[in-house]
């Protein structure tokens, strides 16, 4: 029993000095410096300009309903459009005009006109007439276009450096667009084409080898089309 405790007795001084030389020898971590991290400071609030989008459009109510403001036949396909500015609906009408039948056609600007949603019927100048003096009419030649702007006399003001244009006047009800078109007329010979026989000489013989076909297809004529719009 006595050896027991003095075995205990030598194993608990050795702990205890190994613990002692343990303690001596532990060194703390030095703290460690972080370096300053610079933050940005939070950008200025700006208010931005806000661009107001018009949600109105120009549609077409006769001869035919189009949303778009688009119409086609065998002569030519016309498509019309709102122009719009800062204060509101101007009056002007930019439009397309294609040419789809197999001749020239004619826009005659003189015979166009536009009734405004009061009632008074005006006449019309084109953009590229005010700018560049176009003349009264303008010919399409078959399958090209024209780019173009319709503007009431009414609603155009002069000014030393030109010219401005009203607004808020074809926004406030129906409006009529009346375009005068000159096209080939259908032509007046049934058949359209005539054959002339050949000529002969003494002996019978045909002076021109094969018979002549004359046709007269020349006529013109002009055709009005009546376009009622209303912007909504």
């Amino acid at each position: 029993m006595s050896n027991d405790l003095v075995k205990l007795a030598v194993i608990g001084a050795i702990m205890g000095a190994l613990l002692l030389f343990g303690l001596l020898l532990y060194k703390p971590a030095e703290p460690v410096a972080v370096a300053p991290v610079a933050v940005a400071p939070a950008p200025e609030t700006t208010i931005k300009e806000v661009t107001i989008v018009h949600t109105q459009s120009l549609e077409l109510l006769d001869p035919v309903y189009s949303e778009k403001a688009v119409f086609q036949d065998d002569t030519l396909r016309v498509s019309f459009n709102a122009s719009f500015v800062e204060e509101g609906f101007e009056s002007r009408i930019p439009l397309w005009i294609h040419n789809v039948s197999g001749d020239v056609i004619t826009i005659l600007w003189d015979r166009c006109s536009i009734q405004l949603p009061g009632g008074n019927t005006v006449g019309i100048l084109t953009e590229e007439s005010l700018k560049y003096g176009t003349g009264p009419a303008l010919s399409i030649a078959s399958t090209c276009d024209l780019f173009d702007a319709l503007i009431p006399v009414s609603e155009i003001s002069w000014t030393d450096d030109g010219y401005d244009v009203t607004t808020g006047i074809l926004d406030q009800g129906t409006f009529t667009v009346v375009l005068a078109v000159e096209r080939a007329a259908a032509c007046p010979h049934v058949p359209p084409c005539v054959e002339t026989p050949p000529v002969l000489d003494e002996c019978g013989e045909p002076v021109l080898p094969m018979p002549v076909k004359t046709c007269d297809c020349s006529a013109r004529e002009v055709v009005y089309y009546t376009f009622r719009f209303i912007v909504r």
